[in-house]
Parts: structure tokens; C-alpha cells; sequence
């Protein structure tokens, strides 16, 4: 019999779609669903090229959990509130909040072995690189917190504070700030609880935020939220088209957590012929326990984790473009959120075209291009100081 030239790749007719699937120590992962059979072929190849030292395993947990998922919680204060985290970045927030004893009424540095995060082989320089990225995106998280009874008055904190990764002792760790400790402990009332196994386990960063957005709002199913919101939520501006939207983060993320330990529907309520809020049902259900996740940190590109498959095309043309300029993910992350819209976007590929000719034909040896696109981007977008 010939060999199969698209190995992995299989029709599922339920969803008429190709299925991708690829075997990682043993276990059997499913890649995601795709449109044609090459596209799923080509997600199986790149996830059995990612480098097996940034393999993220959550089996130390589970382990050390008896079998048993344990359970981390937030104020739905915290959750309603339109953060952008990647993959990475929610993962750590995740563990650190598994480190956070319930009654906490001090803030203490938090402690979280690296085995938890990346698994028990050695990180390479790129791997630590990465980590340092995710760590220093999770510092630059800034949490608007409520002032009861004032209406003029504002109150914004640092999710976190003083972030170290330790690679003598194998551990990353950090603060949860003073001002946000009370939404994460002692909690009483208006928290959700999350459970570690299924955050863990959880493929995208849009799915984290639909995955703590719905289980908020499970215990008053049917729930209705304005799309406007709801991409305020979970996507922020990368979908200005709402079927983009459904096609790039509602329907994916829904699926995901479907496989989960969620039940969820939605229908879709129009104002004319736009579709105007989405109403979501919700239920909860029992499920075993994933024993493993393959989640590599390399670029966060590929196709067991796709960062930039939450950006549309045209931002995708500007992070690589800032990527070939050297910026860190930090600071790609700060432009693309701070320049949005077509004419913006193009305007950062024309005025950064200059910079990267020079830089790939050495025009300008021994100009540090990173340093010089930050400025360039800096003087021509002001709204990126304001954002430091």
C-alpha cells in the first residue's frame, strides 16, 4: 500500500472538516479542524517540528493532585475586565493563583518550579528567552479596580509586581499587587471558581478568556451579551467584522471548550441585518481529567498553540515586520495594541520599510534597529509613550 502523503490528517464527517492529529509522548493530541486536507496535513508537520524542550506538561499537577483537579478562583471584578494575555502569560497567572493559599490577606512572593510550566527537560536560550517575554507581559498587565460610592474618582494597579525567573533554582515567581490580592482572596461573593485542569489544558488565549467569561455567567444561563462587549472582552479590536469574529474566536473557542467541561450554545440576535448580541447557554458537565498538554513556546506560532491566528491579516504583516526589526513580544504586543485600524497599520509597514532595508542590507552597521524602530514608531504614534 503507498504511504499516505498527508499522515495525520482525517475527514471528520460530523463537522465536515479535516481533522489534525499527532502522537507527543505517546499521547494522541488533536491539532484543530481545518478546511482542506493539506491544511490539516501542514499542522501535524509543524507541531512535530516544534522543539521538544518547550514542551509544557501539566502531568506534575495532576499527579500532585491525587487525580483530582484542584481549583483556582477571581473576582468576576478581575474577569470582566478586557485583559490581553498570551498563551504563555495565562498559564503563569493560572499557576500562580494555584499558589495562592485562599485566606491570603498578606501578598507574598509566589514561587512555581518550571518543571510545572515547560515540563522536567532542560530549556535551551530561546525557551528562557521566551519565558522572559511572557513575564514581562504578564508585569505590564494594569487592572482598573472599582472605588464603591465615588464616581469621579479611578484606581489602576499592576496585576503583578517584581516577576524573576530563576534558572539556578528552576523556578519563575512573583507578586500578586496589594491592590488586587482582595479580589483573589477571601473571596465571599461575585467569584468564579476555574478549574486547573482544564485551564491547563486550553489551546488559545482567546479560549482562557471565554473560558472564565462563561463560567461567570453559567450560574444565570441563558445569558445575552452585546457583541460590542463581547469583543471588548475577549478579542479587543483584532475582528472588526463580526463574521470574523465568530469564524476566528467565537466558534473555535466555543468548540474548545466544549471538549472541556462545558455544555455550551449560542444564538445569534440581529438588529436588521447585523448581528447585534450573542446569547449563550451554558451547563457544566463531568470529564476525565487530560493527562497531558504539548504546548510549545517557540515564537507562540504553529498550530497546538496560535497566537496569531487572533490577528487579522493586516496586523499579522506588522507583528512579522516588527519581528524582523528585532522588538520584543513586549513590545509588539504594546504597538499592535495601541495602533489600530487599516490606515494606522499601514502606516507602520511604510514607515518601518525604510528602517528594514537598511537593516537587511547593512546600511547602518552597528544601529541597534530595535532601539531605532522603537523611536521612529514612538515619534510617529505618541499614544505608545502614554502606554508605557
Amino acid at each position: 500500500m503507498p504511504k499516505n502523503p498527508f499522515a495525520g490528517a482525517t475527514f471528520d464527517k460530523s463537522r465536515q472538516k479535516w481533522k489534525a492529529q499527532a502522537r507527543f509522548a505517546g499521547v494522541l493530541k488533536s491539532l484543530g479542524y481545518y478546511n482542506t486536507q493539506v491544511e490539516a496535513h501542514e499542522a501535524v508537520v509543524q507541531a512535530r517540528q516544534q522543539p521538544a524542550e518547550l514542551a509544557i506538561t501539566r502531568r506534575s499537577i495532576v499527579e500532585a493532585s491525587g487525580g483530582n483537579s484542584p481549583t483556582v478562583a477571581q473576582s468576576n471584578v478581575l474577569i470582566e475586565q478586557p485583559w490581553a494575555l498570551t498563551l504563555v502569560e495565562a498559564r503563569i497567572f493560572v499557576l500562580f493563583l494555584q499558589q495562592l493559599p485562599r485566606d491570603e490577606t498578606e501578598s507574598r512572593r509566589l514561587v512555581v518550579p518550571l518543571k510545572e510550566l515547560v515540563g522536567a527537560t532542560p530549556i535551551g536560550g530561546r525557551g528562557y528567552q521566551y519565558l522572559h517575554s511572557a513575564l514581562e507581559g504578564l508585569a505590564a498587565v494594569q487592572v482598573t479596580l472599582p472605588v464603591p460610592n465615588r464616581q469621579h474618582d479611578w484606581h489602576r494597579a499592576p496585576l503583578v509586581h517584581s516577576m524573576k525567573l530563576d534558572s539556578g533554582q528552576g523556578t519563575i515567581s512573583g507578586y500578586f499587587s496589594p491592590d488586587v490580592l482582595p479580589y483573589l482572596t477571601n473571596l465571599a461573593e461575585n467569584f468564579t471558581l476555574g478549574q486547573v485542569a482544564d485551564l491547563l489544558s486550553i489551546k488559545s488565549p482567546t479560549t482562557h478568556r471565554f473560558y472564565w467569561l462563561l463560567k461567570s455567567w453559567e450560574f444565570r444561563s441563558p445569558v445575552t451579551v452585546p457583541v460590542a462587549r463581547l469583543k471588548e472582552l475577549t478579542t479587543g479590536q483584532a475582528y472588526p467584522q463580526y463574521s470574523d469574529y465568530r469564524r476566528n474566536a467565537l466558534i473555535p473557542a466555543v468548540a474548545e471548550l466544549n471538549e472541556l467541561s462545558f455544555e455550551i450554545s449560542y444564538k445569534e440576535h440581529k438588529l436588521g441585518r447585523s448581528v447585534d448580541k450573542v446569547e449563550f447557554s451554558i451547563k457544566s458537565k463531568a470529564r476525565p481529567i487530560p493527562k497531558q498538554l504539548i504546548l510549545p513556546l517557540d515564537k507562540e506560532k504553529g498550530t497546538v498553540v496560535t497566537v496569531v491566528s487572533e490577528l487579522t491579516p493586516l496586523q499579522q504583516k506588522v507583528q512579522t515586520r516588527l519581528q524582523k526589526l528585532k522588538l520584543t513580544q513586549a513590545q509588539v504586543k504594546k504597538v499592535l495594541d495601541v495602533v489600530v485600524g487599516e490606515e494606522q497599520l499601514t502606516k507602520v509597514l511604510k514607515e518601518t520599510y525604510p528602517v528594514l532595508r537598511d537593516f537587511e542590507t547593512k546600511a547602518k552597521p552597528g544601529e541597534n534597529v530595535a532601539a531605532a524602530t522603537m523611536a521612529l514608531l514612538k515619534s510617529t504614534f505618541p499614544a505608545i509613550w502614554a502606554s508605557n
